[in-house]
């Protein structure tokens, strides 16, 4: 069977265009001081001159001897604070159920990438979006760039850019050259709920069977956690989800998170099967969080600054 491009589309683009959207919100994850190399890494800037006197003969008296200065002591560099939340063994794993329950809520800035697939009967299309998001704010401010392209085609079905100041959203079609900018909404729009964060917490308490045990993503040490939920088990985590899987049909979807030792989430991914008109569409969606840094201003976008 042979499922229609244009249904195929429809359907990914829901499915991605909401997961951009649930993946912006804040989550359960500890700000940029709570650790990660990223997030802790500062930059110093250091500037230096030279002079060069001309090489002319000048008569001078008798100088008066100046007295050697007193060597200005080196400050000590200020050691970089240690992560909060879950303490270490001597290998460095931590218990993820304290890293969560120790996870702060401060603003923080985040690195988004993201990636979504469907596909059915050969055919598929893969959305990517990329950006930088702020995670832990009411608003869910960020700017971030998203494309779709179907199965043996690189041309764009879909490229869109968002900008979410905290007070409103606005978007352009990357697909028509010189577009401009232009309301897309509020930024109540944006969903608000607590993302990955709230299946990490729901794993957690699966037992230990979804408790795969430590792995590094991206290069820090991070706890992996993840099961096969059910529709039922996922109402009672997140309803709307529940609402949005029970119209699509689905009945369970497997999710996997993976969390450092401050309760932070620097990655998440979730897949389920999808009936629609009579075939099955398989939905994968990924994402990842990276170089967090302090909370980000977002500012309303003109066309100068595009």
């Amino acid at each position: 069977m042979t499922i229609r491009r244009t249904t195929l589309i429809t359907a990914a683009t829901v499915i991605a265009l909401s997961a951009v959207a649930a993946c912006n919100d804040g989550d359960t994850s500890a700000p940029a001081a709570a650790g990660g190399s990223a997030a802790q890494s500062a930059t110093a800037t250091a500037s230096a001159t030279a002079s060069g006197t001309p090489n002319v003969p000048t008569p001078t008296p008798t100088a008066t001897p100046t007295p050697t200065p007193t060597p200005t002591a080196t400050p000590t560099p200020t050691a970089t604070p240690t992560p909060a939340g879950a303490p270490v063994d001597a290998s460095g794993a931590f218990d993820p159920a304290v890293a969560l329950a120790n996870a702060d809520r401060t603003p923080y800035a985040a690195t988004l990438k993201m990636k979504t697939t469907a596909t059915a009967s050969g055919q598929g299309t893969v959305m990517t979006a990329t950006g930088r998001t702020n995670i832990n704010t009411p608003g869910h401010e960020g700017r971030n760039e998203a494309k779709m392209t179907i199965s043996g085609s690189d041309e764009p079905v879909l490229w869109m850019e968002t900008v979410n100041t905290g007070n409103g959203i606005f978007m352009r079609d990357k697909t028509k050259p010189g577009s401009t900018w232009s309301p897309s909404g509020s930024s109540e729009d944006a969903t608000d709920d607590n993302g990955a964060g709230l299946y990490a917490k729901a794993l957690v308490e699966a037992g230990p069977a979804a408790r795969k045990g430590m792995e590094q993503k991206n290069g820090v040490p991070a706890f992996h956690l993840g099961a096969r939920l059910t529709a039922a088990q996922i109402k009672a985590i997140d309803p709307d989800e529940h609402r949005h899987m029970t119209e699509k049909g689905v009945s369970a979807k497997d999710y996997d998170v993976w969390i450092d030792r401050a309760g932070r989430i620097l990655a998440a991914s979730q897949s389920m099967k999808i009936p629609k008109d009579g075939t099955t569409v398989t939905s994968v969606i990924s994402v990842e969080y990276s170089d967090f840094g302090p909370r980000e201003t977002f500012a309303v976008p003109t066309a100068a600054a595009s």
